[in-house]
């Protein structure tokens, strides 16, 4: 059976006209979703400081996080055959928890991809402020590059979602064919210390250094989730989706795991230490510089820009499709569900969010806040809790709607696999909680101020859930 969700997929709306059916196939989403992961910018900026707390063991870290979401895709993509909505996670949290529940995490789930999208945008600013200053001597403020880039991505938004996609998969492709490069450099040259596989030793591991291992490794996942919020505009959602989620999860788990560790090995482990300690920010360039060159050094660094843009890209798609769909469930203002008669695209939702960004990036250069150490970490570490948040509603649901409905699903697919990833990611969000510090550099006041546009979200989503289940079973529109 398959539930619906009120509105059906590729639903029509008050322009007369839904998403573009049929518009994405299972390549696009994947590199919708590993886009907005950005590896090369995991590698360039996360991964020093993976190396710094956890030493030789970062490699597991992110084994540990592919193997926990792998385990969190198996009911996802369960659900996802079975509901096709852009709303991802508010569609079967919505099934699963209730109404009420489901719109609150509506507006968690916009909020934390807003408030990414925002931090990914002033990080590429950065990086292209700097790129630019580098290679063309040119002294472009932050704010600057970083509004140029969010007007950029708005006009991708509102064109056809297959136009991003290829966009997309061009950087996706150049990003990954430079990781590639050094990968096989370091093979080809040799090690300084040769090759060993003690970081995946069980033995090795310490539990000081496996907690802030873990709260760094899951945060660079964020993003493999969305590819059901395009089930709408996919090709044959029920194969399309779930096999996107599993080749993305895989695909991230291999390029973070083994780019971790054969980078540890062109370092040497007895050095490492000493040489991320030293030049933090410059650790995977210098590793690039001395396996390949100085050219593919320049190069790798221009694709760290267009890494965050496409991350930035990725989260401006998520967004206002989930705006769309708020909208169409009356959560928000209708005037979000227009699309284009020739596009299909959410136009309104498109020029919408990418607005909300270029106001919020603005108003942060001008009051002169650091993009770096100041805007990313208060606006994207609220987004890692309210993706971890939905990811744990999520897999709650899967077992409390798998319970209701008699749907043909394994117990592996309908119990086991959801209850366990819940647990799990459970685990991992108490870590991160109690170690946000790590994240932040913020004490408790501070991590509260942060994460309050998180529960201001949920409660005004949840007020207006329950306002619009009374409105509807009393026959007056929403």
């Amino acid at each position: 059976m398959t539930a619906s969700t009120g509105t059906g997929t590729a639903a029509e709306t008050s322009s007369g006209q839904g998403l573009r059916a049929n518009a994405i196939s299972t390549r696009d989403l994947v590199f919708f979703v590993v886009a907005a992961a950005a590896p090369l910018t995991v590698l360039a900026g996360f991964l020093p400081m993976v190396f710094l707390l956890s030493g030789n063991i970062a490699p597991v870290g992110y084994l540990i996080a592919g193997i926990t979401y792998a385990l969190f895709a198996v009911g996802f993509t369960a659900m996802s055959r079975h509901v096709q909505d852009a709303g991802a996670f508010y569609a079967y949290i919505r099934l699963g928890l209730g109404e009420i529940i489901g719109s609150g995490a509506a507006l968690v789930a916009y909020v934390g991809y807003t408030l990414g999208q925002i931090g990914f945008c002033a990080a590429a600013g950065l990086f292209a402020s700097n790129a630019l200053d580098t290679f063309l001597g040119l002294h472009v403020p932050w704010g600057v590059s970083a509004v140029v880039l969010g007007i950029t991505v708005g006009v991708l938004s509102y064109c056809k979602v297959d136009i991003g996609a290829r966009v997309l998969a061009v950087l996706l492709l150049a990003e990954v064919g430079i990781l590639f490069v050094l990968a096989v450099a370091i093979i080809a040259t040799g090690t300084p210390e040769g090759y060993s596989l003690t970081s995946f030793n069980p033995t090795h591991w310490h539990m000081s250094a496996l907690g802030p291992l873990l709260v760094l490794t899951f945060i660079v996942y964020i993003g493999f989730e969305q590819t059901a919020i395009y089930s709408e505009e996919a090709k044959d959602a029920r194969r399309t989706v779930p096999r996107a989620t599993y080749i993305a999860v895989g695909l991230l788990t291999v390029v973070y795991a083994f780019m971790s560790w054969i980078i540890l090995m062109g370092i040497g482990p007895t050095r490492l230490a000493s040489d991320v300690s030293s030049d933090p920010t410059n650790v995977i360039f210098n590793v690039n510089r001395d396996f390949v060159g100085s050219l593919s050094t320049d190069v790798m660094q221009i694709l760290v820009v267009t890494s965050f843009f496409a991350g930035v890209l990725a989260l401006q798609n998520a967004g206002t499709r989930y705006l769309y769909t708020m909208a169409r469930e009356g959560l928000v203002l209708q005037k979000f569900t227009r699309t284009s008669p020739t596009s299909g695209s959410p136009t309104t939702a498109a020029i919408a969010q990418a607005a909300i960004s270029v106001i919020a990036i603005a108003v942060f250069a001008l009051l002169r806040f650091d993009p770096y150490t100041q805007v990313v970490i208060w606006t994207n570490t609220p987004t890692l809790l309210a993706v971890l948040l939905l990811q744990i509603g999520t897999s709650v649901a899967a077992v409390l709607f798998f319970r209701k409905h008699v749907t043909g699903e394994s117990l592996w697919h309908r119990w086991i696999a959801p209850g366990l990833s819940a647990l799990l990611l459970s685990g991992v969000l108490v870590l991160v909680t109690v170690r946000l510090d790590l994240l932040t550099g913020l004490g408790i006041a501070g991590n509260t101020l942060i994460c309050i546009p998180l529960i201001l979200a949920f409660i005004f989503g949840a007020a207006r859930g329950r306002h619009v289940r009374r409105l509807r079973r009393s026959g007056e529109p929403s």
